[in-house]
């Protein structure tokens, strides 16, 4: 049973280094692109906003 413990233990510290080194390359990328997703959402609802007519 110790082994397949072992193994397992192994394998799982293996894919989570893999996982950590992904998100390490990915978040560069992502940060801005998802940064600039709220920008343009924040801006839109404001100038939703300012440009909605005014009834009489």
């Amino acid at each position: 049973m110790e082994g397949v413990s072992t193994a397992l233990t192994t394998a799982f510290t293996s894919i989570a280094t893999s996982i950590t080194g992904v998100i390490g390359d990915i978040l560069p990328i992502a940060l801005p692109v998802v940064g600039a997703g709220i920008v343009i959402g924040v801006g839109i609802g404001i100038f939703k906003k300012v440009a909605k007519p005014t009834s009489n």
